[in-house]
This record gives C-alpha cells, sequence and structure tokens, in this order.
C-alpha cells in the first residue's frame, strides 16, 4: 500500500465505518429512548384504564345503593364511560403489538356490551325494580367488567414483551454495527501499515559499495556450512476436543467417570498408556490411582513411587514442571506433566507418546493443559488407595 490515494481512499472508508457505525448507534439508541418513553406513557394510560374499569362497576353497583341518588350515578357512569372509550382509542393507536391490538379490541367489545346491558339496568332502577336490577348489576355487570379488565391487562403485557423484543433487537443491530464497523477499520488499519516486504524491497534497491577483497565466490561457497532443516514432527491436535474433554471433566459428578475421560485425553495426546500419580498426605511417595493403556495389574507392580526416586515422575513433582523424554526409532517418547493445585504440586500424569508427540509444542500444551484440569479433581490417596492403588 505505497500509493498515497489508495492509502487515503482506505483511511476515508475507515472513517465512514466508524462515523456510519457510530450514527446508526445514536439513532438508534435515541429511538430506543422514545420507545421506552412510549412504553411508560402505554402503561400508564393502560393502569388507567384498569382503575376506569373498576369505577364504572363501582358506579353501576350505586344505582341500587340505598339512599342513593340514581340520576346522579348515571350521569356518573356515561362519564366514566365516555372516558375509557377515549383512553382505549389512544391506547389502540399507540400499540405496536398485534396482541395488544387483538386484547384491547375485545376490551372493547366487553365494555360495548357493557353500555347495552345498562340501559336494561337503568330502566329497571327507574321502575323500583330494584330486584331485576340488583341480579343484572351483580352478575352480567361484574363479569363484563372483570372481562373488559382482564383484556386491558393482558394488551398492557402482550405491548410490554413486544417493545422488550424490539428493544433488544436494536442492541443487537448496535452490536454488528459495532463489530462490522471495528471489524473494517481493523482490516484498513492492518493494510495502511507499512509491511516489512516494502523495507526490504528498499533495501534490496539501496546500492552497497562492495569492500575490496581477493576472495572469490568459489571460495566463499566452500567456506559455508550446509545448513540442514531441522525436522519438525507433524501435529494434528485436536484443539476443540481438549476443549470438550476439559469442559466434561469440570462438569464430572462421578469418578466412575475418570476411566472412559481418561482414554480420550490418551488418543487426544497420541499417548500409548497414561498413569495418574498421586502423591500421600506427607508428600514423600506417590500412588497410582488412574490407568489407561496398561494390564491393570501395572498398580500393583509399580506400587509405590518415592519423592526422590531418579525417573521421570519422580522429577515432575519434586521441580513442579513438565518433564519428557525423546523416543526413538525402538520406543516411544514419555512425558511427566505436574498436577498442581493451590497447595502445590498434588501428582503427576505420566504418558508414553507415539509419533513425536514429546517434541510438539502444542500437544505438550494440550497435557499441561489436561493436567490442570486433573488437578482440581483428584487428592491425596487414602490409605486404602495406598494399599490397593485401584485403578
Amino acid at each position: 500500500m505505497s500509493r498515497l490515494s489508495v492509502r487515503l481512499l482506505l483511511l476515508v472508508v475507515c472513517l465512514a465505518a466508524i462515523g456510519g457505525a457510530a450514527f446508526l448507534i445514536w439513532s438508534t439508541d435515541r429511538s430506543t429512548r422514545l420507545d421506552a418513553e412510549s412504553a411508560r406513557q402505554f402503561t400508564t394510560a393502560a393502569r388507567a384504564a384498569s382503575t376506569g374499569i373498576a369505577d364504572l362497576r363501582a358506579a353501576q353497583q350505586s344505582y341500587v345503593a340505598v339512599g342513593q341518588g340514581e340520576e346522579f350515578w348515571f350521569a356518573r357512569a356515561t362519564e366514566i364511560r365516555r372516558e375509557l372509550d377515549i383512553r382505549l382509542a389512544e391506547l389502540t393507536r399507540a400499540a405496536v403489538s398485534p396482541d395488544a391490538t387483538a386484547a384491547l379490541n375485545a376490551a372493547s367489545a366487553a365494555l360495548q356490551d357493557f353500555t347495552q346491558m345498562d340501559e336494561r339496568a337503568r330502566d329497571y332502577t327507574r321502575n323500583r325494580q330494584l330486584t331485576l336490577a340488583s341480579d343484572m348489576i351483580f352478575a352480567d355487570g361484574l363479569e363484563l367488567t372483570r372481562r373488559a379488565g382482564d383484556a386491558i391487562e393482558r394488551a398492557a403485557i402482550a405491548e410490554q414483551v413486544a417493545r422488550d423484543a424490539g428493544a433488544a433487537a436494536v442492541r443487537r443491530a448496535q452490536a454488528l454495527a459495532a463489530g462490522g464497523a471495528s471489524g473494517v477499520a481493523l482490516v484498513g488499519l492492518l493494510l495502511l501499515v507499512p509491511g516489512r516486504r516494502q523495507e526490504a524491497g528498499a533495501a534490496l534497491t539501496t546500492p552497497i559499495t562492495p569492500a575490496v577483497s581477493t576472495v572469490t565466490l568459489t571460495e566463499l561457497d566452500d567456506f559455508a556450512p550446509t545448513v540442514q532443516p531441522a525436522e519438525t514432527p507433524a501435529s494434528s491436535l485436536d484443539l476443540g476436543g481438549v476443549a470438550t474433554l476439559c469442559n466434561d471433566l469440570a462438569r464430572i459428578a462421578d469418578t466412575r467417570a475418570l476411566p472412559s475421560l481418561l482414554e480420550r485425553a490418551a488418543s487426544l495426546l497420541d499417548a500409548t498408556g497414561i498413569v495418574v500419580w498421586i502423591a500421600d498426605p506427607d508428600g514423600k511417595e506417590l500412588a497410582p490411582i488412574l490407568i489407561h493403556g496398561y494390564p491393570p495389574q501395572l498398580a500393583t507392580r509399580l506400587g509405590m513411587l518415592a519423592r526422590d526416586a531418579g525417573n521421570l515422575t519422580a522429577s515432575a513433582y519434586r521441580t513442579g514442571l513438565l518433564q519428557r523424554v525423546k523416543g526413538d526409532s525402538i520406543s516411544s517418547g514419555a512425558i511427566a506433566v505436574p498436577l498442581v493445585a493451590s497447595g502445590g504440586c498434588v501428582g503427576v500424569m505420566a504418558a508414553e507418546v507415539r509419533n513425536g508427540g514429546e517434541q510438539q509444542d502444542d500437544r505438550l500444551a494440550a497435557a499441561s493443559i489436561i493436567a490442570a484440569q486433573l488437578a482440581t479433581l483428584v487428592g491425596p490417596p487414602s490409605a486404602r488407595a495406598k494399599t490397593e492403588a485401584a485403578s
């Protein structure tokens, strides 16, 4: 990216991406605030409508109350009914959820039925047929006002759910915009940074004055050593498998599942066998508590391993560092990884690995990760484990 015009174009693209994302986040955030205010107003209006329903029910019941002026309560019920019509119309216009709109329509229908019933109740009251009026008011009136109140409550809930879902979608869009802008800006900045290839090219085109020498090119070739590239064993480590294994080890609830998990660890590390050693309470000896890839009788034959023994496992336990032995054409390589907990080294995971695994950094790192997870599961063996050395 040496041409100035191209570099300027990339800079403009980066700035445009950042500016566009910032504007989108600002505008959507402003819209979210307005929508939140609208949601609060909708909730307030819905509560007022619910209160109006309760007032309408109380006003109608006052028709047949002893000592009450019926004409006053007729007028009062008519006024409340008119206010409810206005509130329901406002709520219907403000609703963004189809479910809320349907619930508000149901509330309006229930109030229309209430109005028809209320006219008959008023006629009974005027004619002093208070028993018939009371039956209608305390039966149909209660049912219709309850139906209208429930519908308004459903509308309020549906509206809140819809607005919350809209706000969540806006937040996701903001996150995507920010992530996209960051990605574009990062790529652009990487392209704008001068590469090492340009520096190398400039160095090659810089004239160099050769020093006076009587040594010929052929003689230089004679002095130049032949460098053989080091052979690095190929690695095919399954990082996803390692992550899944560690996750399963972290969630283990029954130690009987450990042998199968140890088998998976051996497969990931390309190990022919694994022995997990745990230190006794005084830290002077190690006991084999888990074995995979070897005969079960090996635990008995191995017995207890002294801390100061001169082998790979004891060395890993003493030092708290990974130890390894390189394999050859006859024998496999071996690694010993310490199990380090908060109180220090509690044991060792020893493994016999194939195909040069003891020389592969990623496989050694995977072994250390698995050992760290095992260290959280196992502790010093019990006296029974010392004597039985169960696998």
